[in-house]
């Protein structure tokens, strides 16, 4: 009798643990639909929804181990949530093989925050002396940033974040790069650090604003084989963490939660929701200015701050964009890697006669960002 109440008990504790977990994966995978400006909580479930899938597959094993009939439980809620999750995971095993005339009339599309070309790698002095900086350059160091660029082959390039486009001694920007950048890049429009490269011809789209700092959008259209393509470089709102915020998450996943309840809500929840409305207006101006240009091709790079699925993503995808990663990719990615804040925050939009035939992210360590790089041919070539 006393072994069968146990029994019954487990059961009971299996199956509670199953609906929560259950529950929590379909939250977060669709927390992303709940327009942030009525009410937060969804959106930061929303990036929680790896973790989420990590103790659905812990419970299923569980399960397997124990009352297998409860692994369906947490196995539909993945299933439930599968739009997302081919969101974050493409699995895109079979890759489109485009004709030789595509790939010749395509072009590469390179998105990347270079953090105003610091690099993360270099062990800058505190005071930096006039002798170190001559040694230094003497030994023939260059910005290894602008060096990406430079040879990353990206036919347009949109940059966020980046200092004026020109010589900086102090962070290696040579006058060698300048000449190759300008030379490899002679076409460039920008707006409060970002800036549009490109090697077609482009004639600037004044847009108008996101109203703070860091939300800061430049246009641009391109003449790119003969198709007009409409280019957006967006700096969606950040969440303007600090030093000490960020020390906190890491101490919080180093499991250091105690004592840390107030500070979490005023230091990183309460940033979180104000960056978390910002962008929802940002979306939605973007959008409103994307509909009323009425160009049929366009392509959409930038630091979005936000993770794929989220509400400020899809309020600018709409209906009739698609997401380069999740189209062309393979498995999941991150493209933030400072501070342990792992996701992928960096987007590609697109639309109109093109599809991506590649998409992947490059492991460049200069900036807290990495690139994002995906290869587009058109359907029709003209």
């Amino acid at each position: 009798m006393a072994t069968s109440k146990r029994h019954k008990a487990l059961k009971g504790i299996l199956i509670a643990a199953n609906l929560f977990v259950a529950l929590g994966v379909v939250a977060s995978a669709y927390g992303g639909i709940v327009n942030p400006e009525k009410t937060v909580l969804p959106a930061l479930m929303a990036m929680t929804f790896p973790g989420w899938l990590i103790l659905a597959a812990i419970m299923a094993v569980a399960d397997l181990l124990t009352f297998r009939r409860q692994a369906f439980i947490p196995l539909a809620s993945v299933v439930m949530s599968l739009g997302p999750l081919l969101e974050y995971c493409p699995l895109n095993f079979v890759s489109y093989q485009p004709s030789e005339e595509q790939l010749k009339e395509g072009f590469t599309f390179m998105t990347y925050n270079t953090m105003a070309i610091m690099d993360e790698t270099v062990d800058y002095p505190k005071k930096p002396t006039e002798k170190w900086l001559k040694d230094t350059l003497a030994s023939g160091a260059v910005n290894k940033t602008i060096s990406f660029i430079i040879s990353s082959g990206a036919d347009i390039v949109c940059l966020q974040e980046q200092r004026p486009i020109k010589v900086c001694p102090n962070l290696f920007f040579t006058q060698e790069q300048l000449d190759s950048l300008t030379a490899i890049y002679p076409y460039r429009t920008g707006v409060r650090g970002q800036d549009i490269l490109s090697k077609f011809p482009i004639e600037p789209v004044e847009l108008r604003q996101g109203g703070e700092v860091t939300g800061v959008f430049a246009g641009a259209v391109a003449d790119i084989h003969g198709h007009r393509t409409l280019i957006l470089c967006l700096h969606m709102q950040s969440i303007g963490l600090k030093p000490d915020d960020k020390e906190l998450f890491v101490e919080l996943t180093e499991g250091e939660v105690r004592g840390k309840k107030d500070a979490v809500r005023h230091q990183l929840i309460s940033k979180l929701a104000h960056a978390f409305r910002l962008r929802a207006g940002q979306a939605r101006l973007v959008r409103e200015q994307i509909d009323s240009l009425g160009i049929e091709n366009v392509v959409i790079g930038g630091d979005f701050n936000d993770i794929p699925d989220c509400y400020a993503l899809r309020e600018v995808r709409g209906h009739d964009f698609r997401n380069a990663y999740s189209r062309a990719a393979l498995g999941p990615a991150i493209t933030y890697h400072n501070a342990r804040l792992w996701f992928r925050i960096d987007h590609i939009l697109y639309r109109g006669d093109m599809r991506p035939v590649s998409c992947e992210r490059g492991d460049v360590p200069y900036s807290d960002h990495y690139p994002l790089i995906s290869r587009f041919v058109w359907n029709k070539p003209l």
